[in-house]
């Protein structure tokens, strides 16, 4: 007899057009899919660990509106970097309730660069708040995070919709939401803007959309081109534009596992 496949869902680095991710997930929980595993990368990961914690996209977005700029940065004096990650520590230990990464309700994996290896580094166990500060924290902005001897930087590095964890942990069919394929941020006004629009022209030329489309199932792309990586104020736009993305890309899935057979 065959069997309900295993559904993976990755959820790609963005900045906060991450929200268009919780936009993604209320279109799957409307039709009464679920998610099975989550694998993220930066903003990806803090979306994934809540979902794999058991919050549901009503609450990650009013979670969302709550919990303004101030509450998840804390500005330092620091040589490598000019945010740290205590508060985001703080915010994911109090909503994952000190859980482990294997304690929590479903299987997550956090990705993050290795600044000595170059290497990435995947988190599939141990300390949840850890694993999300290590793969949010963007170069040059954040201070690294410091992990096990290694100084960890943002995953959108080297792996920034990291569809081959999904398939490593067990995913039959791959759902990934990859916010890079972005062709605008419109004007660059700040620091902020100069490095996270860099990183993402750095993720296109190293990384290779056709294998992506390839590696995953269904692959959906919001197109945020008028969503700025770090506007607060978009979050209600981005959360609706990864809805239409979804609803768009929906009869396919649906397809998939309608007439999905245990090979």
């Amino acid at each position: 007899m065959s069997r309900r496949p295993k559904l993976g869902l990755v959820l790609g680095s963005g900045g906060l057009r991450g929200l268009a991710h919780v936009g993604v997930l209320s279109v799957l929980e409307e039709n009464g899919i679920e998610v099975d595993l989550v694998a993220g990368c930066s903003i990806g990961s803090l979306i994934g660990v809540l979902i794999c914690a058991g919050y549901d996209s009503d609450t990650i977005m009013k979670l969302a509106k709550g919990l303004g700029r101030g509450s998840w940065l804390e500005f330092v004096v620091h040589k490598k970097g000019f945010i740290g990650t205590e508060n985001i520590y703080k915010i994911v230990t109090m909503l994952t309730k000190g859980r482990k990464i294997e304690e929590l309700s479903k299987p997550f994996a956090a990705v993050a660069t290795d600044l000595a290896t170059g290497r990435e580094h995947v988190f599939r166990d141990g300390n949840s708040a850890a694993a999300v500060c290590a793969s949010v924290a963007i170069p040059g902005i954040f201070v690294p995070y410091e992990c096990d001897g290694r100084q960890l930087v943002d995953g959108a590095i080297v792996n920034p919709t990291p569809v081959s964890v999904a398939r490593d942990m067990g995913a039959d069919v791959i759902v990934a939401v990859d916010l890079a394929a972005v062709s605008s941020i419109g004007e660059v006004k700040t620091v902020f803007d100069v490095i996270l629009r860099s990183l993402d022209i750095m993720e296109k030329g190293l990384f290779s959309y056709q294998r992506l489309i390839n590696d995953c199932d269904i692959l959906i792309q919001p197109e945020l081109s008028s969503c700025a990586v770090t506007d607060f104020k978009k979050i209600e736009e981005c959360y609706e534009v990864g809805r239409d993305a979804a609803w768009e890309m929906l009869p396919n899935l649906l397809d998939i596992l309608d007439n999905y057979s245990d090979k």
